[in-house]
Order: structure tokens, then sequence, then C-alpha cells
């Protein structure tokens, strides 16, 4: 898939990026249709290499026998970069107040490639590299084309991180800790359990809002374990599930109903459901021939996926990836044939699931002149500075006269209109929205861009 966001501060560039060996963990498919999730090896030396690659598949392994993963693997590749740092392990200072004593965690300053250490924050098990502008170079160098970052420290003491990556060392609880910290760096999820004030904001899986009725996960009251639930630590902000029953609370449950919804609306924002289409371009219709059309889908497991055909807008098939026009069953003049591809998953309830994540590919057509146009809607959509703090940038290129909207949607499904719908020519555009107006809190938001009734969405994030 297209570069996430380098949420690195840019001006660390300066960084000197140095060439790793980038092994292939999986791949499914073409980077720029997949989402990336690269693992950064720290304190493994040369003679180490082998050992990370273990260490990443063990992790891997777990996280796609987790659920929402497992479901929708075909989405992803995975890839590993063998970092080598000079000396093995990762650095502790032993000055967090929670350290367990030199006796049992020894105090030791390796010459780490990231400098990964323990300690961060005053928290021992907090785990995070100290100096992003190597994490940032060494991507940059290696691996441009990343979606998720996760740093593997090599040690076996227990720690780990989210944030704008995810990081765990080689504990045996490693796969739990990094699949939880991919909660936070890839579905931007909240602790279940109460991490301080410090950390109290409105997520996905968390919120001070106390209504059943208007809670963002309102739709999943009533499920088994679903509920609104006040924190341990303050009677003001409420969570999904209590009792640890979701793995963003503690290591070994599964995640929870909110959670999974979460993974997969972040999946659909990155990845379409059509990996291909034939025809792809112009092409000759004959009236003497059938005319085949195909698309190819990354189908869930099992297949949640749901595909209608619509010739001259009215409803031919379903069900069928392919579709085939009989000869002489098309009369002359201009038609259209339109395939529309949604994921009917029982993982996510959200309300505005269909109208981000319905996907098209249209085809217009006549006896006379053959395919003329394929429709699917790209446009070269660019949306910078992401993140952002105050003013953000909309990019893009109409190929022809269209209708066009710009949505800004909220965590909570609200939906503020950018650009109301209107016609605009054939041309390149380029907006700057100054988005304070709106009284956006810092986290992470949605633009959607509508043209002809065919839906893109990117994800932005705010600063504080």
């Amino acid at each position: 898939m297209k570069k996430l966001l380098l949420l690195f501060i840019l001006f660390y560039s300066g960084a000197k990026a140095q060439v790793f060996t980038v092994d292939t963990i999986i791949k499914t498919g073409p980077l720029n249709k997949r989402i990336n999730f690269v693992y950064l090896a720290d304190g493994y030396t040369a003679a180490e290499q082998a050992k990370f690659i273990t260490d990443v598949i063990n992790i891997n392994n777990k996280l796609f026998n987790t659920i929402p993963f497992t479901e929708y693997k075909d989405y992803f590749n995975v890839f590993a970069i063998k970092v080598i740092s000079n000396e093995s392990g990762i650095k502790h200072a032993s000055t967090a107040p929670d350290c367990p004593g030199v006796g049992t965690h020894p105090v030791s300053n390796p010459k780490n490639y990231f400098g990964t250490k323990f300690d961060v924050a005053n928290i021992h098990r907090l785990v995070v590299p100290d100096s992003f502008a190597k994490v940032n170079a060494v991507l940059a160098a290696n691996f441009p084309e990343y979606d998720q970052v996760m740093v593997v420290g090599n040690t076996s003491f227990y720690g780990g991180s989210g944030g704008a990556l995810a990081t765990s060392t080689t504990h045996t609880s490693a796969a739990e800790i990094m699949i939880h910290e991919i909660g936070h760096s890839f579905a931007s999820l909240a602790d279940e359990y109460w991490a301080g004030i410090q950390y109290a904001t409105e997520k996905p899986n968390m919120t001070a809002q106390s209504d059943p009725l208007l809670v963002k996960w309102k739709n999943w009251i009533g499920s088994p374990g679903i509920g609104v639930f006040a924190h341990s630590g303050s009677p003001l902000w409420f969570k999904p599930t209590t009792g640890g029953t979701c793995k963003m609370e503690v290591l070994n449950p599964a995640f929870c109903r909110v959670c999974k919804e979460t993974f997969v609306e972040r999946i659909h924002t990155l990845v379409s459901p059509i990996d291909s289409y034939i025809p792809s371009n112009a092409a000759t219709l004959n009236i003497s021939n059938t005319i085949g059309f195909k698309t190819n889908l990354l189908k869930p497991i099992p297949n949640t996926l749901n595909q209608t055909w619509f010739l001259d807008n009215v409803q031919q098939a379903a069900t069928i990836d392919t579709f085939t026009i009989l000869s002489g069953s098309i009369a002359n003049g201009n038609h259209t044939l339109r395939t529309t591809v949604v994921d009917n998953t029982s993982l996510s309830r959200a309300d505005n699931h269909l109208s981000l994540h319905t996907y098209n590919v249209l085809w217009n057509m006549s006896i006379a002149t053959g395919v003329t146009e394929v429709q699917v809607f790209n446009a070269g959509l660019k949306l910078f500075p992401n993140p952002f703090a105050e003013n953000l940038v909309i990019q893009y290129k109409l190929s022809k006269p269209s209708s066009v909207a710009i949505n800004l949607v909220t965590a909570n499904g609200k939906n503020i209109p950018l650009v109301q719908e209107k016609k605009q020519m054939q041309g390149s555009y380029s907006s700057t929205f100054s988005l304070n107006r709106y009284g956006l809190s810092a986290g992470v938001y949605t633009i959607v861009f509508i043209v002809n009734g065919q839906t893109i969405a990117r994800e932005i994030i705010k600063l504080k």
C-alpha cells in the first residue's frame, strides 16, 4: 500500500542512512496494493540476524492467528530489515522507580543501533528506541513503502511500547506484547487498563461519553461483554469491556468486539478488496461475441465480500466475480456496466462502514466504440502535511468533469463537510483547509473524498 506516514519529524532526515538486508516474511501482492508491515532489529549483532528472523516469525505467526488479522491476512505483506548493532542487547539504566533491581535485571548499556532502552518516562517496562532519526533514515533507505513499523529489541526481559511504532522485547510474551502495541500503533486504540490521566483521550475504545445511546460503540451494546464501564482510575472515562476480557487491557485474551471493528475499518482505509479487473482499459466489443468482465478480489477468510453487477444501473447478478454480456443482448447506443463490492463482515457494525468502504468499477461502452473508459476513482489524492497542526492541503486531479464532495469524519462517526457536493471541471485542484475552526482535538481522523458517488478514504493525524 502507499507509504502510510513518516510519523517522525522530517527534519531528522539528515541522519545517516545505511543499507541493510531486507527479508521477505510474507508477500501476498504488490507493495502499492497491500498493507506493508516492517520489523526492525535492534540489539542484534551480525551473528544474531538468524535469531532475529526466528523471533520475527514467532511474533508474526501469532499475529496472523489473531482475529481479525487471521481473516484479512491476504491484505498484508510482511518484511524484516536486518539492522546490525555493534553489541547485543537493550539498554537498561535502572533509573525507573519501579525497576526490579539490578540483581533481577542488571544495568546494561550496549551499543545497539537505535538506542532502544528500558525505563522511558520512568516506567521500567516502557521500551522505546532512543533515535527516531535513525529509524526514519533506515526506513527511507531500505523500505520507504512501509505502513506499520515494529521494532524487536533483543532481550529476554519484559517490555514494549506503542505509538508512532510498536516495540517489544523477546520475552516469552513477546508476541502478545507486540500485538497489544500494534493495537496502539496501527489502530489508534487506547489501553483498557488505567494508564494515567495523561493518557485519557477520545479513542475508538475510550470516551468521556457515558450514555449507551451516544457512546461510539453503541452498535455493540448488548453484545456479550460489551457495555459502558468506568475506568478504575477515573469515573469520567469509559471503556467497552471490563474484567480483563480484551487484549487492550491484559495480554492473552482476544481483542474485544470494539477493537476488532477498529482494526477492520483501518484495514479497509488502506486497501481496496478489488485487486484488479478486466478489461482494465479500452477494449473492442463485437456484437457477434460474448464479452467477459472480471474482477480479482482480495477475499477475507471466510469470504465476506458481496459483489453486485449493474447494467445501465439495473441489477443483473450478485455473488459472482465474473459477468458476461451475451452477443446481441445490448442495443446500439451508450451503456454502463458497474460492479460494486462491499464487505459484509460481522466484525464491523460501524455506522459509516458502507459509506466509507463501498468499492466500484464502472465500464463505459457501446457496440460502436467498445469499452471507451474504465472508472475506478484514484485521482492521485494527496493530503499534507500529515500529521498536521492546523492547516491541511488537499490536492487531486479530475480526468473529466465530475461531482465532488469532501468530508472529514471523526473517530465517533461525526461528519464535517469540507466541500459540499458540486460539479467541477477537468483539471488539477489544490485547497488549504484551516481545521482548527472545528475544535479538533489531537487524534486520528478520516478524509472521505467522493467523486461521482465513488469514495476513497485517507487517514490524517491531528497533532496537539
